[in-house]
C-alpha cells in the first residue's frame, strides 16, 4: 500500500519540534552548570574546557622571583591524588566510630572495606591513567587503594598534561623549581584528580630533633639525659610495664625520610637491656636504608619508642623526601594497615604546602582513622613561626584533624626520676631555627576548620594544636645513641615517639581487658580531659610559652591539654568515662561489615 507524503509530514514535523526542544532544555543545563560552576565551588577554575586544580602554589612561594624556564628535558616523578567518594558519609561514618552511644562505636574499616564505600573508582583511575598516557607519560603504578597514581615523565610532557609553565628559582641558596600556575585538567575530569604532587622540587621536610652537646640536667645517661627509666617513672608508665603491658604483639609504625644505622639502634637496646631488635623496614618509591643527615631523627624515634614500649614491633617506613615521596610514604602505612600507632617527626608549615596537598594527605589520614590507626605527629620545634619567620604558623600534619598534635614541655624530675614540674619549653636565644628562637610547636591552623573533638576545649573557628605534650627540652632530653655516639637529644620528635609508645601499651592493656582501644585517639583523648576522670589524666602545665602562646589553667595553644600519666590513662580509658553524643543516621546501613577493635 502506497502512503502519501502528506501522511507523514504532522508525525515529522512534531519529532522536529521536540528534537529542537530537547536541545534547547540540554543547552540550558550545560549552561546552568557551567555558570553554578562559575559561581559556585568551581569558581574561577573553568578555562574553556579544562578544569583549574587551585591550591597547588603554596604561599610560602610569594616571596621567591623565578629565574627561568626549567629544563624541559629532566624526568619528574609525580603523585597524582584522587579524590575520595562518598565524603559525607565517611565524615559521618568517622564521627560514629568514635562515638560511644553509636552501634558502630569502634568498628573499623579493613583496607578493602574502605576501598569499597570510599575509594575512586576503577573508571576514574583507567581514565585519568589514559590521559596522562595520552600525553606521553609513563604509570609507574596506582596504589592499592586508587588514590594515587604514580607517574614519570619528562618535564615538557608533564607541562603539556597539566597545561602548566615551570620555572627554576634560588630557594635560600639552593636551585629549586616549581610551577608558575596551578594545573589544570580537562573539564570532564573536574571531580577525578584533587592534587599533583612533584610539580615542584621546593618542599624538604624537617625532622625536629635537638641535638644537646651539653645538657644543664645532666640526669643518668651515659652523656647524661633522660633513660628510659626515668621517661616510665616520670610519666607513669611503670604501672602498664609491669602488669606486662610493654606493647606486646603491637606494631608501631615510623614515618621516616631518611635511614639509620642498625648497630647505634642495637647499642641503645643492649644499653638499657630492652631486649632483642624488634625492627624492620618498608622501603617506599625507591628509598634505601642509607643513613645521611637525618640519620639522627630515625635512631631517636626508634629508641625513645622502644625505652616505653620495648616488646613491640616497629615497623620502619622510608620514603623519598619529596611531595610525591610523603604522600606515598603515608599512603603505604594506610594500606598496609599492620600498625594501629603511628609516628611522626617530620613536618613542614602549613603555608609552605599548598593547600591542595594538604587536602591530599588529609584524605590518607582519613582513610588510616576509619581503619582504627593513630597518628601522633611533632608540631615543630619554632615555636608559634612553624616557617620560621615572623609570623604565626603550625606544622603540617600535626595540624591534621585526623592526626595527634604533639607539643614541648621542660621536664623537671627529683633525684628519683619522679615527677615534680614541667613548663613549655622555649629559648628565645637558641640559634640555628627561626628569629624567634626553639620551643613547642603550637597555635592556629590558617586551612583546617575546628574538629568536633575540639567543640567547648577551644573557641576558635579553625583547628588548633598541639593537643597533648611530652617533654622537648634539650636541655632535660632524652639519653640516646645517634650517629655513633651517646648524646642527649631533644625537640617534639622525641615527644611524638614517646606518647606513639605510651599509646601502644594502653592499647594493649585494653585489649586485654576487651575494652576499646585508643583508634584513632582523638576523641578518646579529649573525653578524658572534658569528662570529670577517677584518676587525672594528664599534667596540666600552667607555665612557659611557646614564643608567643602562654600555657594557662586546661587546655592552652602552648601545651594542648596537658603531658601523660599513662597509668591513669589507661585507667581512665578501661572505666569507660568518656562520654559521647548523637550519630547522623546516614552511617547506620555501614554497620554490618565493620570489624570491632
Amino acid at each position: 500500500m502506497q502512503v502519501s507524503k502528506r501522511t507523514w509530514s504532522l508525525p515529522l514535523a512534531l519529532l522536529a519540534l521536540v528534537l529542537l526542544i530537547g536541545a534547547i532544555v540540554v543547552a540550558q543545563v550545560v549552561g546552568n552548570h557551567l555558570a553554578a560552576s562559575a559561581s559556585g565551588p568551581y569558581q574561577g577554575r573553568l578555562a574553556g574546557q579544562r578544569y583549574k586544580l587551585l591550591g597547588h602554589i603554596a604561599p610560602a612561594m610569594k616571596r621567591y622571583t623565578p629565574m627561568h624556564a626549567s629544563n624541559g628535558q629532566q624526568e619528574m616523578r609525580l603523585a597524582v591524588s584522587l579524590n575520595l567518594r562518598n565524603q559525607a558519609q565517611l565524615d559521618a561514618l568517622l564521627a560514629a566510630q568514635n562515638n560511644p552511644q553509636s552501634a558502630l562505636y569502634h568498628h573499623y574499616l579493613t583496607p578493602q572495606d574502605f576501598m569499597r564505600r570510599f575509594a575512586p573508582t576503577q573508571e576514574d583511575v583507567e581514565r585519568v591513567s589514559a590521559y596522562l598516557r595520552s600525553n606521553g607519560l609513563q604509570i609507574v603504578d596506582v596504589s592499592t587503594n586508587r588514590q594515587i597514581i604514580n607517574v614519570r615523565g619528562s618535564m615538557d610532557n608533564v607541562e603539556k598534561a597539566f597545561s602548566v609553565s615551570i620555572s627554576d628559582y634560588n630557594i635560600d641558596g639552593r636551585i629549586a623549581y616549581a610551577p608558575l600556575n596551578d594545573p589544570s585538567v580537562p573539564a570532564d575530569m573536574a571531580d577525578m584528580i584533587s592534587n599533583v604532587a612533584g610539580l615542584e622540587s621546593v618542599a624538604r621536610y624537617h625532622h625536629h630533633a635537638q641535638l644537646q652537646p651539653n645538657p644543664k640536667k645532666p640526669r643518668q645517661g651515659p652523656q647524661g639525659g633522660f633513660t628510659p627509666t626515668d621517661l616510665r617513672t616520670a610519666y607513669d608508665v611503670n604501672p602498664l610495664l609491669q602488669a606486662g603491658n610493654n606493647g606486646t604483639n603491637q606494631t608501631v609504625a615510623l614515618f621516616e625520610l631518611d635511614g639509620y644505622t642498625p648497630t647505634d639502634v642495637n647499642t641503645y637496646l643492649q644499653q638499657y637491656n630492652l631486649g632483642a631488635p624488634r625492627y624492620s623496614n618498608v622501603l617506599v618509591d625507591g628509598a634505601t636504608n642509607t643513613a645521611g643527615q637525618g640519620a639522627i631523627e630515625v635512631e631517636l624515634d626508634m629508641e625513645v619508642v622502644s625505652a616505653i614500649a620495648p616488646g613491640a614491633n616497629q615497623k620502619i617506613y622510608i620514603g623519598p623526601n619529596s611531595n610525591a615521596g610523603v604522600i606515598d610514604t603515608y599512603n603505604k602505612i594506610v594500606t598496609d594497615n599492620t600498625a594501629k600507632v603511628v609516628s611522626i617527626s617530620w613536618g613542614l608549615c602549613e603555608t609552605s604546602s599548598g593547600n591542595s596537598m594538604l587536602d591530599s594527605l588529609s584524605n590518607i589520614f582519613k582513610q588510616g582513622a576509619a581503619q582504627g590507626q593513630a597518628f601522633f605527629a611533632a608540631s615543630g620545634d619554632s615555636g608559634a613561626y612553624d616557617c620560621n619567620d615572623n609570623q604565626l604558623a603550625v606544622d603540617s600534619p600535626a595540624s591534621d584533624p585526623n592526626v595527634v598534635g604533639v607539643g614541648g614541655t621542660a621536664l623537671q624530675v627529683d633525684a628519683n626520676g619522679a615527677y615534680q614540674s614541667e613548663s613549655v619549653w622555649s629559648n628565645p636565644n637558641a640559634q640555628g631555627r627561626g628569629p624567634k628562637g626553639v620551643g613547642g610547636g603550637g597555635g592556629i591552623s590558617n586551612h583546617f576548620t575546628r574538629p568536633a573533638y575540639q567543640n567547648g576545649v577551644q573557641k576558635n573557628a579553625n583547628r588548633t594544636v598541639p593537643d597533648v605534650s611530652a617533654d622537648a627540652d634539650p636541655n632535660t632530653g632524652y639519653s640516646v645513641f645517634v650517629t655513633g655516639q651517646w648524646g642527649v637529644v631533644g625537640g617534639t620528635s622525641a615527644a611524638a615517639p614517646l606518647w606513639a609508645g605510651i599509646a601502644t601499651d594502653v592499647n594493649q592493656s585494653l585489649q586485654g581487658q576487651n575494652k576499646p582501644t585508643l583508634g584513632s585517639a582523638h576523641t578518646a583523648l579529649y573525653s578524658l580531659f572534658t569528662a570529670q576522670q577517677a584518676l587525672p589524666p594528664y599534667h596540666d602545665i600552667t607555665t612557659g610559652n611557646n614564643l608567643h602562646y602562654q600555657a594557662t589553667q586546661g587546655y592552652d595553644l602552648a601545651s594542648g591539654m596537658g603531658t601523660p600519666d599513662a597509668g591513669n590513662i589507661a585507667q581512665d580509658l578501661a572505666n569507660g568515662n568518656t562520654g559521647g553524643g548523637g550519630v547522623p543516621a546516614v552511617v547506620v546501613v555501614l554497620a554490618a561489615p565493620l570489624h570491632h577493635s
